[in-house]
């Protein structure tokens, strides 16, 4: 079965089921019984494939998932036709799927701006036990891109496998190269009926056990079983089929000129120039997500995404493009992956690129316009520490790293106890890197919304009640420095008057202490995982009423486990108890360390027993 890998971005969609529950319980919840594909490449680089799937219901929850499978295809590149389909009961009868029940729909994204569409099956009376069968017929009359084909499976580990089968003839003169890692096969002899001069080859796969997915986990691609095809010689090859057909769509016509040339009157200096046009893309041509398989990998033209004011990542991509080659500045489109792939395959394939961001070669930038509340020279953490393909030049490239220096979030807290208990604060907080990124986009989706609810949910993180209200400025409003204020009031927190015992309020604030402290790691991995770095830092000041004697403070930590170090420090001044806390996880690549899990565990309960930590007051 062909497992298209990613988390939909922009390009490609992975259709997967995956269950959490522990190994030794984990039942999951099909089974492909059989999957076939006979796939004839023409010299063009199209093909025909007929494709035939048989999959097993094993649990309830199965049962939605493989009661509607989708077929996607590309209605301007492909043809598809579900030739029959059915479901075998428990008892043994077929129940044929009704013409009228193979709905024909489109894609996600706007119909305009994508050419995908589905063929969604609904197979009659699916249970536990129950078998869906599938056979169809795709006929890609128009390669993605001329004279070049490719093509892959991703088995997924998550389900058995009780047989998979690859078949794949194409003429000689096509130069093919394929990997291959846990799958059998590779060139047979041709069969009667082969036309002559062709090459025949024939993979076969099979996983009788399956795990269940763990928390974290890296992408598909990274690691599963897997078969793919290729013309293309290497990477730069396929950049450079990218580029010859996105590159096209770039195109400055007047009305960009006039726009870019305006927006930038008022600077001489690059780095301006590019900061002044990446915001305005950003937050006035709206993301409509429309993934390649399904909508092709050229976008359209600058002008008709300027006209629209809304597009996919390619599209920003190459309006941005124009843009600053209004101006002067060159850049190119870097194909990246958004999910959770960290590597690339030995072959070129789309996989695992599943989106397309903007290269400044002469400031060594990396944008992404799609990610409407990321600054320039911040990424949203799904694009950062990956691999990417530059078309312009068809080299490899990488996007940064988090880093605990640059991607993090301070917090200033200023808070006074009151003689029934309750607390009176005000805290700022100040986010950069991946943080800044999503509380930006936190706080724009609080718009609008009822401010005491939102002020409950934050309150409730921490087993506290209260009123407050956010002060911040706009999050669109990527020229003020992004900061975020409150004012609250909580219920008692502590039982006064004294002897009593109280451990430290958080107030109106992000709670990611007792996120991490209640975060517990598998005990074993199988798969490899992602981590990132990043810091979180408090500076409190709690104030006691005069009367109020503090007889005990908890005691300073300072703790490290492998890429985690935590270090807390109390001290009383007066009525004043003044806190500092720091947080960072340290690391040089994305992927993490096998023995990451514990040193997080260790690390876990240092921060647990310091957050349970009291102050006795009197």
């Amino acid at each position: 079965m062909i497992f298209k890998i990613s988390i939909p971005r922009c390009l490609f969609i992975v259709a997967t089921f995956l269950a959490s529950t522990a190994f030794a319980q984990y039942k999951s919840a099909y089974t492909m019984v059989k999957s076939v594909d006979r796939v004839d490449v023409k010299p063009n680089g199209g093909y025909t494939q007929i494709m035939e799937r048989l999959y097993s219901v094993d649990t309830q929850q199965g049962i939605a998932g493989m009661g509607e499978l989708r077929v996607d295809f590309n209605e301007k590149l492909e043809e598809m036709e579900v030739l029959e389909a059915y479901t075998l009961l428990p008892d043994g009868s077929r129940m044929d799927v009704p013409a009228d029940k193979i709905k024909r729909q489109d894609g996600d994204g706007r119909e305009e701006y994508s050419d995908g569409k589905v063929l969604v099956i609904i197979f009659p009376k699916v249970d536990v036990g129950s078998q869906v069968y599938y056979r169809a017929r795709k006929v890609q009359h128009t390669p993605y891109f001329p004279g070049h084909f490719f093509w892959y499976d991703y088995y997924t580990p998550h389900a058995p496998t009780l047989l998979a089968e690859v078949h794949l003839v194409h003429p000689a003169e096509v130069k093919m190269l394929f990997d291959t890692a846990q799958v059998e096969g590779g060139v047979i002899e041709n069969l009667p009926g082969d036309a002559p001069g062709t090459v025949r080859y024939r993979f076969s796969f099979k996983q009788a056990t399956a795990y269940p997915a763990e928390a974290g986990q890296s992408d598909l691609s990274d690691y599963a079983p897997h078969l793919a095809f290729t013309t293309f010689s290497n990477y730069a090859a396929f950049g450079q089929a990218y580029q010859a057909r996105a590159k096209p769509m770039a195109e400055v016509t007047p009305a960009i000129a006039k726009l870019a040339k305006e927006l930038t009157a008022k600077v001489t200096d690059d780095h301006s120039k590019v900061r002044i046009l990446y915001n305005w893309v950003s937050q006035n041509i709206r993301y409509v997500a429309v993934y390649v398989a399904e909508g092709g990998f050229v976008p359209h033209s600058a002008q008709s995404t300027l006209d629209n004011r809304y597009g996919d990542c390619k599209d920003h991509v190459t309006l941005l493009e124009a843009l600053l080659s209004a101006v002067g500045i060159e850049s190119t489109t870097a194909l990246v992956n958004s999910g959770d792939a960290l590597r690339i395959p030995k072959v070129a394939t789309s996989t695992p690129f599943n989106h397309a961001i903007t290269y400044i070669p002469k400031l060594d930038l990396y944008l992404d316009s799609t990610s409407r509340f990321s600054p320039m020279g911040t990424l949203p953490y799904s694009d950062t520490g990956k691999p990417t393909l530059l078309t312009a030049t068809g080299t490899i490239g990488k996007t940064p790293m988090t880093s605990w220096k640059r991607d993090y979030l301070k917090l200033a807290i200023k808070m006074k106890l009151s003689k029934d208990g309750s607390v009176r604060g005000e805290s700022t907080w100040t986010a950069r890197g991946v943080e800044e990124v999503s509380s930006r986009a936190r706080q724009f989706g609080y718009k609008n919304r009822d401010k005491q609810e939102i002020v409950n949910e934050f309150l409730e993180q921490s087993q506290e009640t209260g009123t407050g209200e956010f002060l911040n400025n706009d999050p669109s409003d990527f020229d003020t420095p992004w900061q975020i204020g409150s004012t609250f009031q909580l219920d008692s927190v502590v039982n006064m008057p004294g002897p009593t015992a109280l451990t430290i309020p958080y107030g109106l604030v992000p709670s990611f202490w007792r996120r991490m402290a209640a975060y517990k790691p598998p005990q074993s991995r199988r798969f490899p995982s992602r981590c990132g770095s990043r810091a979180y830092s408090e500076s409190i000041t709690l104030t006691f009423p005069k009367d109020v004697a503090v007889t005990q403070i908890p005691r300073n930590v300072n703790s490290n486990h492998g890429a985690y170090h935590y270090a807390a420090s109390y001290r009383l001044k007066g009525q004043d108890l003044q806190i500092q806390r720091f947080y960072a996880a340290k690391r040089e690549t994305p992927l993490c360390p096998t023995n990451d899990d514990k040193h997080f565990s260790d690390f876990r309960a240092v921060l647990r027993w310091d957050m349970k930590q009291q102050i006795f007051l009197k």
